[in-house]
């Protein structure tokens, strides 16, 4: 008998079976799609065979790690599979493969049956328990210490002992395509993940506002979201330059609104791409008033930029929320690694901007700087994209030498409001043409808000044989160090 034992893992499909006949049909055929996709791009075999509600995966243990993230499944059992005759077969393999397991402890068996058969599901609960029970301490119904879970399918039985949560959700692919706004930190790929788990094919657009360190450190996280978690497609990332527009919108926009105006030109950039490649939204990582650019009012003054519908799936959820999710699906130390870089720009944000004087604020700008930032974008293939782990360790720095020139990269606004004693201000997009003035033989530390302009700095200059570095953490972490800092 022990010869006709396989091992199988069982995949459970919840939701999709609550689908219409031919929509369930075209759901569960997209499933094995993906979940064979998700074999492959892992680098393990595997056969995956379809019955109603169930699909069953003939491959190793490894593999339950890997179909845990596949959406659309439900949950996964690693089992022994079986052809049998008599219940007393299905008796028998049970003992063989439970008697050591239950010793010492309370058990229970959950049986369940489909198809006809000369005995019920309670009938196998009772004779395999009735075999097992000298084996055990005991049968305990209401909390077991272990549990035999048996299920008999035509002339199979599967026996197995544990159940594996997996995600959920529907098949990625059977609720078409989007666009996700990223900037690569936590709040935009949490919402991306959102939208896979509800079967929507994501693609992703970056408003590139600093340089090649952060679209690096960006493209990793967004790779890293659909390597684990997007099987089933051929995810893309389209990134635009952002930095002449940024130019433009500081040299003409109410500062106060610049943020709004930002956003408004970031929801256009991601209709584009939209249209270009047939997606029916605009996904964002936005959550009501979080930030002075998510409250009601602003977020209304966004979103009439776009005709296309902007979905927000984190509008409900507080920042420790949306972390926590981030730590579960495995991106968190990735997005860590990515720095603000809007909030540079934005000096005394308005929480409530009316549409009018955003319009008003928006006629100023030149049309063909955001026509060059379209013309700009760059369609990445993130699936055979490869990254190369940026190491930051060289180019942050969590002290001040006294024999370096401190050089403050924030807005005038803010440089003046307080500063590094001694520090010199340089507009970061100013920072090009004022290189010859810096002598490349002294050391150089570079200091914005958060880190991300500054870091970006140092990663250049560093690349041209200058000797530079970024203070970790920009401004807001010098602040706290050095007591008493004023201008």
């Amino acid at each position: 008998m022990e010869n006709k034992l396989r091992d199988v893992l069982i995949v459970r499909l919840g939701e999709v079976t609550i689908k219409g006949k031919k929509s369930r049909d075209r759901f569960e055929k997209k499933l094995i799609e993906n979940i064979k996709e998700a074999l492959r791009l892992s680098g393990l075999q595997g056969e995956v065979k379809r019955e109603y509600g169930r699909i069953y995966v003939y491959s190793t243990q490894e593999a339950i790690k890997v179909l845990r993230r596949v959406f659309g499944i439900t949950s996964i059992s690693s089992a022994v599979e079986f052809e049998f005759e008599t219940l007393g077969e299905i008796v028998e393999v049970a003992y063989q493969l439970f008697c050591d397991k239950v010793k010492g402890k309370t058990f229970a068996v959950k049986a369940r049956r489909t198809g006809t058969h000369s005995f019920t599901s309670m009938d196998i609960a009772r004779e395999v328990g009735g075999r097992l029970y000298p084996c055990s301490r005991g049968v305990d119904l209401e909390n077991p210490e272990f549990t035999v879970y048996i299920e008999v399918r035509g002339n199979k039985a599967y026996l197995f002992q544990d159940v594996v949560k997996a995600y959920g959700g529907l098949p990625v692919g059977v609720e078409g395509r989007v666009v996700a706004l990223v900037s690569g930190g936590f709040d935009s790929i949490v919402a991306a993940w959102y939208m896979l788990k509800r079967g929507a094919e994501v693609h992703f657009v970056f408003c590139n506002m600093a340089g090649e360190l952060t679209e690096r450190l960006v493209a990793s996280v967004v790779k890293m979201l659909v390597d684990n978690w997007g099987y089933g497609y051929s995810p893309k990332l389209y990134v635009a330059d952002f930095r002449p527009l940024v130019k433009e919108l500081r040299k003409k926009v109410d500062p106060g609104l610049l943020g709004v105006v930002l956003k408004r030109y970031m929801y256009r950039t991601a209709e584009h791409v939209a249209r270009k490649i047939n997606a029916l939204g605009i996904v964002t990582g936005e959550s009501l008033g979080q930030v002075s650019s998510q409250t009601l009012e602003n977020l209304y003054s966004s979103s009439t930029a776009v005709s296309l519908p902007v979905y927000r799936p984190l509008i409900g959820m507080d920042k420790e929320e949306i972390i926590a999710r981030a730590r579960e699906i495995g991106t968190y130390e990735a997005s860590a690694r990515v720095k603000e870089v809007c909030g540079v720009y934005s000096v005394h944000p308005r929480t409530r901007s009316r549409l009018e004087e955003v319009l008003r604020e928006e006629d100023k700008i030149d049309k063909t700087v955001f026509e060059g930032v379209v013309s700009s974008l760059r369609e990445i293939e993130l699936r055979t994209l490869g990254i190369q782990a940026e190491s930051l360790d060289e180019v942050e720095i969590s002290t001040i030498d006294p024999d370096s020139i401190v050089i403050d990269l924030r807005p005038p606004e803010k440089y003046r409001e307080s500063h590094v004693p001694g520090s010199i201000n340089i507009d970061f997009a100013e920072l090009p043409v004022a290189l010859d003035k810096l002598d490349p033989n002294k050391k150089y530390i570079f200091i914005c808000d958060e880190g991300g302009l500054s870091r970006e700095a140092a990663y250049t200059l560093r690349k041209l044989g200058y000797k530079a570095w970024s203070f970790k953490g920009g401004y807001r972490a010098l602040s706290r160090k050095l007591d008493g800092l004023s201008s």
